[in-house]
């Protein structure tokens, strides 16, 4: 069995929501059709014309990419020029283009996390540079008969439901009395047509992200015993998991300049790196921000970030840094995104199998020449 179009963007969109992609950015399903079933997928970090041809190598009928194809807005499809002839190559070739962008910038398990769990820094305990949003909550009200909770509940727990923390199955229930009379045509679980039933039932309240809200619905219609399911879904002023960009660290050790760098080329592996020797010899406050962070660097420093990693930085980046005396590592926009874009590969690897899909998912491996 092969998964569709629209069976991966459904995994991507649990691992990333597009509702949480920064204003403006172009992110989702970029080109093809959500109904096309899908032999092979390639991931990679940019839908370049070298990711078209290793997709061709290996029978990809979809790339799922980090940056967007349609970035940088065009007017024509005009193959004379290198915009034109790699959306008329996507779409001679019937590739379908999926982009997770700033989406997969900000998410909690998202790029950043990824580049920290690279660098050995404790991923989970970072706190967010600057915090771009939080995740919406609903809370939802379920009424089951008694002895059938306990199916439901794991039921809707699975599909995304009941989280708060680091705890799972967090519920409220309180026992009652439902009464319903099925009527005409109906095939009533408990109860007989024309009469009125009584049923020891159970209230249950649960929460969930505003994201996970169709899955665990339609899980919840399923697990329930009754053909026709009273539930109520509430919004919450409660804010969930905050979201934004980049990490910051500080740890119980200090590392050293020399260590930090040889860590990056180690597990990076940029093509060239940088860095600004702000004087000091050792570190306890990192930050980091995959992609381009000279944006953060005013941010970094408010919560007194002793060095900073990331890519792109800019001559003027680099003199405000050393205004603040901050140190800066750039290794690179593309090398600190893609253990982000690894982590892709093996997360569509593991759903799919899950389901039982016979969909491949490969990983870009031809190498782009950037800076020497």
């Amino acid at each position: 069995m092969l998964a569709k179009v629209k069976k991966v963007i459904a995994y991507m969109e649990e691992l990333a929501p597009s509702s949480i992609a920064m204003s403006g950015d172009p992110v989702g399903l970029q080109l093809g059709n959500p109904e096309a079933e899908v032999q092979n997928i390639l991931v990679t970090l940019d839908p370049d014309l070298e990711a078209l041809r290793e997709a061709e190598q290996v029978g990809a009928e979809m790339l799922v990419t980090h940056h967007p194809l349609f970035y940088n807005k065009i007017n024509s499809i005009n193959e004379n020029y290198p915009a034109g002839f790699l959306v008329a190559s996507a779409l001679r070739k019937g590739l379908s283009i999926f982009s997770a962008h700033t989406n997969y910038d900000v998410a909690p398990y998202g790029i950043n996390y990824h580049l920290a769990k690279s660098l050995d820094l404790p991923a989970s305990s970072g706190s967010i540079v600057e915090v771009t949003g939080s995740e919406q909550l609903l809370k939802l009200v379920v009424f089951i008969p008694a002895g059938y909770e306990e199916n439901v509940i794991n039921a809707i727990s699975r599909a995304g439901a009941g989280k708060i923390g680091d705890y799972s199955q967090c519920t409220f229930q309180i026992s009652g009395t439902g009464t319903f009379m099925p009527g005409e045509g109906t095939e009533p679980y408990i109860g007989s047509q024309g009469q009125l039933a009584k049923v020891d039932e159970v209230r249950v309240e649960t929460i969930l992200p505003a994201t996970r809200k169709k899955e665990v619905i339609q899980t919840l219609i399923q697990a329930h015993p009754y053909e026709e399911v009273a539930y109520d879904l509430y919004p919450l002023a409660l804010e969930g998991k905050t979201i934004g960009l980049g990490l910051f660290f500080e740890l119980k050790d200090q590392v050293s300049l020399e260590t930090i760098i040889k860590k990056c080329h180690e597990e990076l592996k940029p093509d060239a790196l940088r860095f600004f020797d702000a004087g000091k010899d050792k570190f306890s406050r990192i930050a980091i921000c995959g992609g381009s962070g000279g944006s953060l660097i005013e941010k970094v420093v408010q919560q007194q970030a002793e060095i900073f990693i990331s890519g792109d930085f800019r001559y003027h980046d680099l003199k405000l840094a050393q205004d603040y005396g901050l140190a800066l590592v750039d290794a690179g926009h593309d090398a600190t995104e893609w253990p982000g874009v690894v982590f892709i590969k093996k997360y569509l690897e593991k759903r799919l199998e899950k389901e039982n899909y016979d969909t491949g998912v490969y990983i870009k491996t031809s190498a782009s020449k950037g800076w020497q």
